[in-house]
């Protein structure tokens, strides 16, 4: 049985089999996306309607970018605050402020029907002054994760890969996305 991933991001899509090791078929939805900073509560809604949409299992994700100074504001609206004032506003917004710890959370979520299996990944890091790097996506120019001197967009694919939040969600998930495919259980 093929797994499904929807999303509109092909690069996520290549992301995500690189870390699984295993194939992933991209599929278009137009999800409804609900307002809530709690990036679980965004992916739970999402795996369902990707259900009802197609009667399949499909692969959702999301990922909140939970800034301390802002009592963990963007959340899961961090695409809105991308698409409003950008990654170089987000930094500018953060000039002066007492902290710049962020921590950034991916959750992965399949539903069946009945139940909803996720996988859960987090990292701290910090925002820097300004955006670096040019590889990548979204607002991993602003990202750099602790023990790190790179922002995410200054990595290549895998050095991100080896410590990414999505790839811990996905590790997670691992065991029941194989079984899902009719893979069996690991051993």
């Amino acid at each position: 049985m093929p797994i499904y991933f929807a999303t509109s991001s092909a690069r996520k899509v290549q992301e995500a089999a690189a870390i699984l090791g295993l194939p992933l078929t991209q599929i278009n939805l137009d999800l409804p996306e609900i307002q809530a900073l709690a990036v679980e509560e965004v992916v739970v809604a999402k795996a369902r309607a990707a259900f009802a949409a197609t009667g399949k299992t499909v692969l959702v994700d999301d990922t909140g970018f939970a800034l301390e100074a802002w009592q963990g504001l963007p959340g899961a609206l961090v695409r809105w605050f991308l698409e409003t004032v950008g990654v170089a506003g987000i930094c500018q917004m953060l000039a002066g402020a007492a902290s710049r710890v962020v921590t950034v959370t991916t959750v992965v979520a399949v539903c069946d029907g009945e139940q909803v299996l996720l996988g859960r990944g987090a990292l701290r890091g910090v925002v820097p002054a300004v955006p670096r790097g040019d590889l990548g996506f979204g607002w991993d120019t602003i990202f750099q994760p602790d023990g790190s001197d790179k922002t995410f967009a200054e990595m290549t694919d895998a050095e991100k890969n080896g410590l990414s939040m999505r790839r811990l969600a996905l590790e997670e998930l691992r065991p029941q996305l194989v079984a899902l495919a009719g893979g069996g259980e690991e051993g």
